[in-house]
């Protein structure tokens, strides 16, 4: 039952009676799991984008790119003026000399990190992201502001730093496995300093499927001119990128015991919002996770990361109404979370039928 956003009782049909003019979902033969999050996106701050995510079962996402438009729109998804997911944001960039991306915030002086670091968290941002080119001591300064202003700090493990440095100094999630190898030592060392993996392996699974010319879901959502932008992104020549070593370091890492998040890097090319998740998961479970355990990825892990267990993560009494309604079992067969019912976010309730309404709304804006 679901009163104000909330679940306020669960309990069986016969012994747990819906107020007068309730609205009653027939769940029969269905499968109820929490709201899927996509720990890693990029989001372009269109509307269309939104109701992507939505419409496969994501009801939150970490942005790793933000910025003060991003924060305004977010004021506006939670007022209700927007439909959309929860959002949760981080930092520009923060990158040192010549910056690899354009909007990244260059810092090369230590004393400038402090008062960035305070007004960052003053604006409402939820995280700070490192990059590529740090210099160590401004890496250094970073995680300390950091810990001053009670922020945490996410994002690749800078080349300078190295990847034994990052580990240690109280990062709490490294990006696409940015600079792992092999080693059970970098494993134990993981696990000791409750750090977090987002491996976003669907980033290489799909260039890889790509450039096989493999079906890519979604595509139809996404405008033809972002579609060829991709597809200039993408001449690297005729070798494909090894992804054996990343799934055998995920593996490794989650088999010791490391704690691994659900993220797809949306909006790199061939990465469609929504319909990536999906990959990634299948890919978790290509290397050896249990459906259970791909699933915990996106839910009980992405919530306890984000110091919400007490709201979301799990379907339980007191929790926020981020649902997914399904037509099969996802423990027995993982593709089953593809076979959406319905999505409910903040206690709003979209059904199938609303969804591909939405979804038919968007192919015809980008013929």
């Amino acid at each position: 039952m679901i009163k104000d956003g909330k679940i306020v009782k669960i309990g069986k049909p016969w012994k747990t009676r819906a107020p007068k003019n309730s609205m009653v979902i027939d769940g029969k033969s269905k499968y109820l799991v929490p709201g899927l999050t996509d720990m890693h996106v990029h989001w372009l701050q269109g509307d269309d984008e939104l109701i992507l995510y939505l419409a496969n079962g994501i009801t939150t996402i970490r942005d790793m790119f933000g910025n003060y438009g991003k924060l305004g729109r977010r004021e506006r998804i939670e007022e209700g003026e927007i439909l959309g997911p929860r959002l949760y944001i981080s930092t520009p960039l923060i990158d040192g000399e010549q910056p690899i991306w354009s909007g990244s915030l260059v810092v090369t002086n230590p004393e400038d990190v402090e008062p960035l670091i305070a007004n960052s968290k003053k604006m409402g941002y939820d995280f700070i992201k490192v990059y590529e080119k740090l210099t160590m001591d401004v890496y250094d300064s970073i995680v300390k502001a950091a810990k001053k202003e009670n922020i945490p700090v996410v994002g690749h493990a800078p080349s300078l730093v190295g990847i034994e440095k990052v580990i240690k100094s109280g990062q709490k999630s490294i990006e696409h496995l940015s600079r792992y190898y092999d080693s059970d030592e970098l494993y134990d060392m993981t696990i000791e300093n409750n750090l977090w993996n987002c491996p976003t392996i669907v980033v290489y699974s799909n260039f890889n499927r790509s450039l096989a010319e493999e079906k890519i879901e979604g595509l139809e959502y996404i405008h033809p001119l972002i579609i060829r932008t991709w597809e200039g992104g993408m001449n690297m020549g005729s070798s494909m990128i090894e992804i054996s070593g990343l799934k055998h370091i995920a593996k490794r890492l989650h088999d010791k015991g490391g704690k691994i998040l659900l993220g797809t890097d949306t909006n790199n090319p061939f990465i469609v919002p929504g319909f990536s998740i999906h990959d990634e998961i299948y890919n978790f479970v290509d290397i050896g996770l249990t459906p259970y355990e791909a699933l915990r990825t996106g839910t009980y892990n992405a919530a306890e990361f984000l110091n919400i267990l007490d709201e979301s993560g799990t379907v339980e009494t007191g929790k926020n109404a981020d649902l997914v309604l399904l037509d099969g079992n996802p423990l027995e067969d993982i593709t089953n979370m593809k076979k959406i019912e319905g999505v409910m976010i903040r206690g709003k309730w979209i059904s199938k039928s609303e969804i591909d309404e939405m979804l038919k709304t968007i192919v015809e804006s980008v013929e």
